[in-house]
């Protein structure tokens, strides 16, 4: 295959992608007013749980019919391979560097959008057992979210460049959540699970520690009532808190910003810890992950333009929605 062959592949491959994900976004639309019809005929504490089981079963459906008809294989395309063992403990280690700029980012999001997520999860844990709600919430989202961002959009993009995989995937799943709230963190953490796939060479690894991130939120979730309600034996302060309140509560701006600067220092040496661990993991998988490996400075497709039509249309989609959602 000569070089204009290669830009020509490439160029269709980034383009198939971002159809893929401009049709995924338009189709949330009939897809919301399905979940809303479903959610008026049920029982109201069924409505998150409705939620969640129907966008991640429309998504892992739309990511199969992708791979069937791009016949993309999942193993060799996606890279779902095995990885080295002292790899995932050490991708355990940058869940937890990682950690405290997500939750500034989280933090931070909240000055200006209200945090909805925790109370909406709190109304799944309501319905179903703990080891239901993380394999709902935690690891169903893990599988489907890693395959259509970190494996389809991840893979078609870097072609180009790994970072401009990186870029256009972490993106593309940020702005695919169309909550602010979300947003700032969710592309935060797409670069983070991208350079693990890069690190690695394995979607495996990232699909785990996205399961182990949701996973952990949500355990949380479940034992911090019966925490209170160990706590009420002791303290009267304790009885009779309503959860749902607490989850779904709004800090006050000023409690935010001391949050801001009491987490800053640690999110950026938790920033600087986890770049060193991705060297290393990637230095024992054999993998390259310096700067100009990332640029692909020596590619011969370098040139190509990543961006397209359909990939600007689905992004300026989700963040109409996040700002009718924000001002809604």
């Amino acid at each position: 295959m000569d070089k204009e062959e290669r830009n020509l592949d490439v160029s269709k491959s980034m383009k198939r992608a971002s159809v893929f994900f401009f049709l995924v976004m338009v189709f949330e639309i009939p897809m919301a007013m399905l979940v809303y019809k479903l959610q008026s005929i049920m029982p109201e504490e069924y409505g998150s749980l409705i939620s969640i089981l129907m966008t991640q079963g429309y998504l892992l459906v739309a990511a199969i019919i992708y791979l069937i008809v791009t016949k993309t294989s999942p193993m060799k395309d996606l890279r779902m391979k095995k990885y080295k063992i002292s790899t995932f403990f050490l991708s355990l280690v940058v869940l937890v560097t990682s950690a405290p700029m997500a939750t500034w980012l989280n933090a931070l999001s909240q000055l200006f959008a209200k945090n909805e997520t925790s109370a909406a999860i709190f109304q799944v844990t309501e319905m179903v057992p703990m080891w239901l709600g993380i394999l709902i919430i935690g690891f169903l989202p893990g599988l489907v979210e890693e395959t259509l961002y970190r494996g389809i959009m991840l893979t078609a993009f870097r072609k180009r460049s790994v970072l401009t995989g990186i870029v256009v995937s972490a993106l593309s799943f940020g702005l695919m959540h169309m909550n602010f709230n979300q947003i700032m963190y969710a592309i935060y953490l797409g670069v983070v699970f991208a350079l693990v796939v890069e690190a690695t060479g394995s979607l495996i690894s990232t699909m785990v520690l996205h399961m182990l991130f949701n996973g952990m939120n949500v355990a949380y979730v479940y034992i911090l009532p019966k925490l209170f309600d160990y706590m009420a034996q002791y303290s009267e302060e304790y009885a009779g808190i309503n959860m749902e309140e607490v989850m779904s509560a709004q800090p006050a701006k000023s409690q935010i910003l001391a949050m801001l600067t009491v987490i800053a220092p640690f999110a950026v040496g938790g920033l600087v810890l986890t770049w060193l661990l991705l060297r290393v993991i990637a230095k024992i998988n054999g993998q390259n992950l310096t700067w100009a490996a990332l640029r692909g400075e020596k590619s011969e497709v370098k040139k190509t333009k990543p961006m397209n039509v359909f990939l600007i249309i689905g992004w300026i989609f989700c963040l109409a929605l996040a700002i009718s959602a924000l001002f809604g």
